[in-house]
């Protein structure tokens, strides 16, 4: 269940390129524009999560929606997905055509983990357990 509390806040790609954030409804999209009526519909295309980018991609607002029916390993899996494209736009903005390897990875896994940690921080725990937590109890 989605945390009340969550407020989306900017991440900054690796090198400044392009900031990111994570809307897990409308009213986080409506919260990200200074004018609600520059907002666009959350989800659009229907998918479980996608990202859209505004000012050529200098912004990028990953979307996930009501997850319940999905395990942790599947909600990682679609939020690294959307962390690849924020990649794929910041690259372009860089205008890097065949970055390292190295490069590539981290810069990946650093936007990941961010996105991670914004689905973390806007999901209730109110009425779950971590399971880790819960095991080191015993």
């Amino acid at each position: 269940m989605i945390n009340t509390d969550y407020v989306p806040e900017w991440y900054i790609t690796p090198f400044e390129h392009s900031k990111y954030t994570l809307a897990r409804n409308q009213i986080h999209m409506d919260l990200l524009f200074d004018d609600m009526s520059d907002s666009d519909e959350f989800l659009s295309l229907g998918c479980p999560a996608q990202v859209d980018y505004y000012d050529g991609g200098k912004y990028c607002i990953v979307q996930l929606g009501e997850i319940q029916d999905k395990s942790l390993i599947a909600i990682h899996g679609l939020l690294l997905h959307e962390a690849v494209h924020i990649w794929q736009r910041s690259k372009l903005l860089m205008g890097e055509k065949e970055p390292s390897i190295e490069f590539e990875a981290y810069s990946i896994q650093r936007i990941a983990q961010d996105l991670f940690d914004m689905y973390e921080a806007s999901e209730s725990h109110d009425q779950k357990q971590n399971p880790i937590q819960s095991s080191k109890s015993l």
